[in-house]
């Protein structure tokens, strides 16, 4: 395994552990996951060395199961969530299985780690009356950034992409030569997937594009760019998003992640409606074809993570089914 490679911006006091440097490089290098989550494990590793080494233990070497358990639950009891419990145990448990691989230890003293049950919370989303209202709210004084936060709104709907992807897409990755306009996403982990856009999200980026060559025929290479012509930033999506919001009069907090949410819901409910007539009685799941569908535009590296939505649309199943069952 190739481990030569630095973890750049991951490097802050307290210096982590070599074992856990050399593990990060390997994510960062071999993998590919995002510097976000790098930051994290490397928090949590260094919290938990610390922790260890107060208790008069070797790190890692000497570490075992009930010294992991012990730290976990003194967590918890600190407060510490489900979801903040499950990234620590994953990231314990991907750096001793490491550590393992690379014969720096004959065990992983975190492989009977259990994963605490995660409490339900359906996501919010927006109704199709409130994504319009937004798209209408995002008008400004300067013509090409009304036109940009148009398109912006409009394709982060109209592909349910993450706002780091939209960020960091270029005008290549934004297609119109084929049978339907697709855009290629760069997901996490520097995974490409292919989405299918709507007719209107293309014609607003479409619209976007003559403005900028109209004012600088020669195209910047990033898609969405600031006033200064340099790449967009994602704190700048949130706040056009935020102005639209209230411009629309929506009072719920409106971020590129709503619209993540409102995009998978409405494709699962567009998906129900076309089987409406086909429900099992009694039935309150989604098509079997729609989840996969829905996780590959999502990028969802597990369908798990895909599933959440299945309980966002149960009210709209049961709604249907109740009114075309011929059965009261």
């Amino acid at each position: 395994m190739n481990c030569g490679g630095t973890s750049q911006g991951l490097k802050k006091d307290p210096s982590p552990h070599p074992a856990i440097q050399s593990w990060l490089d390997y994510l960062l290098v071999e993998r590919g996951l995002a510097t976000n989550t790098l930051a994290a494990y490397r928090r949590d590793l260094v919290a938990l060395a610390a922790a260890i080494r107060l208790k008069g233990v070797q790190f890692p070497h000497q570490v075992r199961i009930q010294q992991l358990k012990e730290y976990l639950q003194s967590l918890m009891e600190k407060g510490a969530s489900a979801s903040s419990q499950r990234r620590r145990i994953s990231a314990i448990r991907g750096f001793f299985r490491f550590l393992v691989l690379e014969n720096q230890l004959d065990e992983n003293p975190a492989d009977l780690l259990v994963f605490p049950r995660q409490p339900l919370r359906l996501p919010r989303t927006l109704s199709l009356e409130q994504v319009n209202r937004l798209i209408e709210a995002t008008s400004e004084d300067n013509p090409r950034m009304a036109m940009r936060d148009r398109a912006i709104v409009q394709l982060l709907y109209s592909s349910g992409m993450r706002v780091s992807e939209l960020c960091g897409l270029r005008w290549r990755d934004f297609q119109t030569d084929g049978k339907y306009p697709l855009v290629r996403c760069h997901g996490k982990g520097g995974k490409v997937r292919l989405i299918p856009i709507g007719d209107r999200a293309a014609v607003a980026v479409q619209n976007y594009r003559s403005h900028l060559e109209a004012d600088a025929p020669k195209l910047v290479d990033h898609l969405f760019v600031s006033t200064t012509g340099r790449q967009i930033h994602r704190r700048s999506v949130y706040t056009l998003l935020a102005r639209a919001a209230q411009v629309a009069g929506i009072t719920q907090g409106v971020n590129p992640h709503l619209l993540r949410h409102s995009f998978a819901t409405h494709i699962l409910e567009n998906n129900t409606i076309l089987r409406e007539l086909k429900i099992r009685e009694g039935s309150d799941s989604v098509p079997a074809d729609a989840l996969p569908h829905l996780q590959n535009l999502l990028g969802h590296a597990s369908i798990h993570t895909t599933e959440i939505y299945t309980h966002v649309n149960r009210e709209q199943l049961k709604s249907v089914h109740s009114r075309h069952h011929p059965r009261p």
